[in-house]
């Protein structure tokens, strides 16, 4: 049995461990002994105040080792497998110019860091003169010249400094390169950041080597040129700079630290618009999509939340029908009576303080929404619409057609509530249309909480075959609103703007565009448009939107049909045809595979004389979703597919974490990445895609550091779906996105 001074009670392990520490640190005592012994002997002056003798009896720790002082050539000690102490001496090195190459192979960061760590401080009045970054190396350098000023200075050692220097000397494979374990001894400095590594293969020290912040801060400023001037003419002090930032010069360039003024503008006055890949070459269309919120959770100074409109370009049904008809037109018919009007502003979710968002910018009109899609139920997605329907109220006809608004189940009871518990009459007539029955997603699965909480069951992700229920959140949770909704004895009032009408819209579980099962919602067909729903999986019943363009019939050929009617005038009078031109539209109105035959024999069949149909435009519009795949059958061969991308790992930006836990934790609160946008917009062959609903730390001004973000995580998008630069973007506020024909 171990007594007790070896060990704690009657632990074998404990007792062991004891030994092992006291082991590991006689040893450690007898190699720090014997290196500063090696010291002392290879020292060429051994005038030394320390004796040998009293080196050897001392106990000391390894800080007490570290703080003896090292001859002026350096020595290198480290123990090799064989448990040899091997010790070797360079010849005459030039010190200073090491040192300095070391200090200038860092970068401002890092310097800084550097500074703060060693308790270097600039004197009062001085920092305004020391803001680049030869100016920090000079004032370190100078500062270390200063403190050393009574004995030679001491080389800083590190592991990339150290395998530079080993690299310049002759036969520097036989040196002893120290690696982190195994650190020189004597070391006046701490060690350098492994980033400043330089992997120069021409041996050139002043050589700077870009990382990689610098290259996308480089394609950045050259991409935004009034980004660039603005700050080259911050830097216009320094002679270096004049000539604009290069790869040459960047490293003089501190942006962390440099006020410089930001390009004004906003909306298509916004200099993204001029030189963003995506819109660089767009053309005004008569469909649109203008972000009007960006952000989740809640408002911020650069961006607003959630709010995505959708323009209709077209006035009214006439030129409707006149585009639809590829540009033929049609005589109006008095008699014919007028149809509601197809076009207008369509603005899906609404977020906190969207009705101050849509006074920012010319591109939207309140007068002149005529519809509204809520996704669900968070107020980052829904809060502003009362706000929004009183702004709407202002500047709109009392006898105007109702605002059309739909949304999930019990979003019609909560809009009569607030409005009337806000006593709005301001509000223009409006109604709203449920869709019913939104199942949560199979993955999520309600907490042991009372308060019908649901989770994200990681073990359950990307199970193909899942079905989706049949049931709503009121049949699973009678605790919720929307199981409460129906019980609340609130009729509609016309003097607070709601008009009956609103439909119950109910799903369709064998749609021929269904996947897995899920539910599809056909929620209008508006005469040429039609918009479907389909469930996302998110912590709330969600609703993703697909707005459908209807083919357009085929341009009418005239050059193959006037020279037949030309040459068969005479025969098609004398037949009763009065005005033979007239057999342009019949032709035009063939059926697919009809034909016609003229006086003289001649058959024009219906594919030699009417294009092809031109395939109808289609947009894409996903709510808050960890994983979309019940739109896939709906969303194939999209235009536009907006996605959202709350969250990202961001090497040098996020300092804990990786790619993997933001992903993990993106997925439990029902979000997505730039990683998943990116492959569901391989999956359902999107022509364009758009990343929306960013977390409040990524802002969405035009400043260098808010850019470099976002083109990192459109690269991130690039990646997953194999589309070029003009072809991804991340959306800011106002920006508007023609949706040009097919």
């Amino acid at each position: 049995m171990p007594d007790s001074s070896t060990c704690s009670g009657s632990d074998p392990s404990h007792t062991r461990r004891r030994r092992h520490k006291k082991r590991r640190r006689e040893s450690r005592n007898s190699f720090l002994r014997c290196a500063l012994f090696c010291a002392y002997i290879f020292s060429p002056s051994q005038n030394s105040d320390v004796s040998i003798s009293s080196l050897i009896s001392s106990p000391m720790t390894v800080s007490d080792a570290f703080m003896q002082p090292l001859p002026a050539h350096q020595c290198r000690v480290h123990r090799q497998t064989s448990n040899i102490l091997q010790v070797a001496t360079e010849p005459n090195i030039d010190t200073d110019a090491l040192q300095r190459s070391t200090f200038e192979k860092m970068t401002v960061k890092e310097l800084k860091a550097y500074m703060t760590d060693n308790h270097i401080l600039i004197p009062r009045g001085e920092a305004s003169n020391i803001k680049l970054k030869k100016q920090i190396v000079d004032f370190i350098w100078n500062h270390h010249l200063n403190s050393n000023n009574d004995e030679s200075p001491t080389p800083i050692t590190s592991s990339s400094s150290s395998e530079d220097a080993a690299s310049s000397l002759p036969d520097a494979s036989t040196k002893t390169i120290p690696t982190k374990k195994n650190r020189p001894i004597g070391m006046r400095m701490p060690p350098l950041p492994e980033s400043s590594k330089s992997h120069n293969d021409n041996g050139n020290d002043s050589t700077y080597v870009l990382t990689p912040k610098d290259r996308i801060v480089l394609e950045v400023l050259d991409r935004y040129p009034p980004l660039h001037d603005a700050i080259v003419d911050a830097c216009s002090i320094d002679s270096v700079l004049s000539d604009g930032i290069t790869a040459n010069n960047i490293e003089h360039c501190d942006l962390n630290s440099l006020t410089y003024n930001i390009p004004p503008g906003i909306g298509e006055n916004d200099m993204r618009h001029q030189y963003h890949p995506m819109l660089a070459n767009a053309t005004q269309t008569d469909m649109d999509v203008v972000f009007v919120g960006t952000a989740s959770c809640t408002p911020g100074v650069t961006r607003g939340v959630s709010c995505t409109a959708i323009r209709l370009n077209w006035r009214n049904n006439r030129e409707f029908d006149q585009v639809m008809n590829g540009g033929e037109r049609r005589k109006h018919n008095p008699q014919e009576p007028q149809r509601p009007s197809t076009g207008g502003t369509w603005l899906f979710d609404c977020g906190e303080s969207t009705q101050l968002s849509v006074q920012k910018t010319s591109s939207i009109k309140p007068g002149k929404i005529s519809k509204i899609f809520i996704t669900h139920c968070h107020g980052d997605h829904s809060f502003g619409l009362p706000g929004l329907l009183c702004l709407m109220g202002t500047d709109r006809d009392r006898d105007a057609p109702p605002v059309e608004i739909y949304g999930p189940e019990g979003l019609r009871m909560w809009l009569r509530v607030a409005i009337r518990y806000s006593v709005s009459r301001v509000v223009p007539p409006y109604r709203v249309h449920e869709l019913m029955d939104v199942p949560m997603a199979p993955e999520w699965e309600e907490g042991h909480r009372r308060n019908g909480r649901f989770y994200f069951q990681l073990k359950s992700e990307g199970r193909r075959g899942m079905k989706w229920g049949t049931k709503g959140l009121a049949g699973e949770d009678s605790s919720s609103w929307i199981s409460r909704a129906p019980m609340v004895n609130l009729e509609p009032n016309r003097d607070f703007g709601e008009i009956s009408g609103g439909q119950d819209i109910y799903p369709v579980y064998d749609h021929s565009k269904s996947t897995d099962g899920a539910p599809v919602w056909e929620v209008l067909d508006n005469g040429g448009v039609s918009v479907y729903a389909a469930p996302m999986s998110h912590g709330v019943p969600c609703l993703g939107y697909v707005v459908q363009e209807d083919d357009r019939p085929g341009r009418l050929m005239p050059e193959n049909v006037l020279p037949v009617i030309e040459r068969n005038r005479k025969e098609l009078i004398e037949s009763g045809v009065r005005n033979p031109m007239k057999l342009m539209a019949l032709v035009k109105n063939l059926p697919v595979g009809g034909s016609y035959t003229f006086p003289d024999g001649t058959v024009l069949n219906q594919e030699d004389v009417v294009e092809p149909p031109g395939k109808g435009r289609k947009v894409v519009i996903c709510g808050d979703t960890a994983d979309c795949r019940a739109l896939e059958g709906l969303a194939q061969d999209c235009d536009v597919l907006i996605h959202e991308a709350t969250n990202t790992f961001l090497p040098g930006v996020d300092k804990e974490g990786t790619l993997k836990l933001v992903t993990r934790d993106a997925k439990i609160h029902g979000h997505s990445t730039p990683f998943m946008a990116g492959d569901f917009a391989k999956r359902v062959r999107a022509k364009r895609l758009v990343l929306n609903h960013f977390s409040a730390r990524y802002k969405g001004d035009q400043s260098i550091e808010s850019i470099t973000i976002m083109t990192r995580m459109e690269r991130q998008a690039m990646k997953a779906c194999e589309l070029p630069e003009n072809a991804v973007a991340c959306a800011w506020d106002f920006m508007v996105l023609p949706v040009p024909r097919n």
